[in-house]
């Protein structure tokens, strides 16, 4: 009683953690909103004072010629009116006197018509704004300030090395009003939003499941897509690979919260088996060998093959550091270790590993391998000093017809496993 008590009291101050951290982050979040704002109006003053600028210094140069022009009508108006208060002072004047008056006249006259006919071709001065729509319609165009994001912490999990246990299988139930065939799960990956993301390969979809494994929405992509795996927090790539058509592509997505929408296609050249990810980098097996392509660079080069059987290249896995990759060997039975460049490492085979399909690392370095024809997931320890040995992690009563897909579920340390041809995939809880 007083154990149960204990735990309980230390989950109530975890759950109190949990909620004053969210405060603080909450804060946190205003005070950037805050800053932001600030950061606009800044903006927006500078382009205010920048424009402002510009029309006083138009005003000041337009208004100087207008000026100008308003003093050359007051010369001439000013000269004609001296010679008309000459000519009617009165006083007595000689035909010289009177010849040059009327010259002086006649010139200063001719001066005004001139300026007269220069002012009448002369458009007439004005100022005028148009403010640039496109800020209004950018601006207009967004929603909120930025996207919130509830950030899903992982739970401290133990070593590489550690050894886990089944304690408990649960099933979940995927299939969706439309399914036109058996669910065939071929491929999954968890989202920082603590969603699933499934590829239905008899079905042609990917589907969105959330936290407790209950199918939200779903996307229809072409006939047999095979994998998915997550590219950065919010894009996804998909791989479709149709033999008979000879169509292999990478459908990259965009992860919202209504949807999945698609952003890019990549063309390869050759099939598309396994799928991983890192930095950028998509691991690509076709069977017997594994290349490498950059999404940002559209670079792409082989950076392993073995060509002694058929399927000796099938799935592929990477560390999470990016120095090592992991890819099985259904032919022969093991799994092969390369580093970054492509180079065998090490060779696992033990009696345990049959017929390797998918596998998996997690965020840890916790390695797990499905075994597609005896119907078995296993572990593979000794990961971080090199002295690989395999686990068996499940066993008949889990009733794993068929493991295809491995992911795991960092916030509640379960296994998720896809099965081939199954309406259902098998939620694995473990201990350790």
């Amino acid at each position: 009683m007083s154990e149960i008590k204990k735990c309980l009291e230390n989950a109530r101050q975890s759950l109190k953690d949990n909620k004053e951290a969210v405060e603080k982050s909450g804060e946190s979040c205003l005070k950037q909103i805050h800053t932001l704002r600030q950061q606009f109006n800044a903006i927006f003053d500078r382009l205010e004072q920048r424009t402002v600028s510009e029309i006083e210094n138009r005003r000041s140069s337009v208004g100087g010629k207008i000026q100008t022009d308003i003093d050359r009508i007051d010369d001439v108006t000013e000269r004609l009116q001296k010679l008309f208060d000459d000519f009617n002072d009165g006083g007595e004047k000689n035909e010289a006197t009177s010849y040059i008056g009327f010259t002086k006249c006649d010139d200063t006259i001719w001066n005004a018509k001139v300026l007269l006919q220069e002012f009448n071709i002369k458009d007439d001065y004005n100022m005028l704004f148009e403010p640039y729509k496109e800020i209004a319609e950018n601006l207009s165009s967004f929603k909120m300030l930025g996207e919130v994001i509830s950030d899903i912490r992982e739970k401290p999990l133990p070593s590489p090395d550690q050894v886990f246990k089944v304690e408990e299988h649960v099933l979940h139930n995927v299939k969706m009003v439309g399914d036109t065939r058996t669910c065939c799960i071929s491929s999954m990956c968890q989202l920082a939003s603590g969603e699933f993301l499934l590829i239905d390969n008899h079905n042609s979809k990917i589907k969105r499941l959330n936290s407790k494994y209950k199918v939200t929405s779903s996307c229809d992509v072409p006939e047999h897509p095979r994998l998915v795996c997550v590219v950065e927090e919010r894009e996804a790539a998909v791989a479709v690979n149709n033999i008979s058509k000879k169509r292999h592509e990478i459908h990259l997505f965009r992860i919202r919260s209504g949807g999945l929408m698609k952003t890019r296609i990549i063309d390869l050249s050759y099939q598309c088996r396994g799928l991983a990810h890192h930095s950028r980098n998509l691991y690509i097996t076709t069977n017997t060998s594994l290349h490498v392509y950059n999404i940002s660079s559209g670079q792409g080069r082989q950076l392993y093959s073995d060509e002694t059987a058929e399927y000796t290249v099938y799935r592929c896995a990477v560390s999470p550091d990016g120095s090592r990759i992991y890819i099985t060997n259904y032919s022969h039975h093991q799994l092969i270790t390369l580093n970054k460049d492509g180079t065998k490492l090490s060779t696992l085979t033990h009696p345990e590993l049959q017929d390797p399909r998918d596998v998996h690392v997690t965020s840890r370095g916790h390695m797990f391998v499905s075994c597609f024809d005896v119907n078995t997931v296993v572990q593979v320890v000794g990961m971080k000093d090199g002295t690989q040995t395999v686990k068996p992690l499940t066993g008949k009563k889990e009733k794993l017809a068929g493991p295809r897909a491995l992911c795991f579920n960092s916030s509640t340390n379960t296994l998720v496993v896809g099965l081939f041809e199954n309406d259902n995939i098998v939620e694995l809880q473990l201990k350790h």
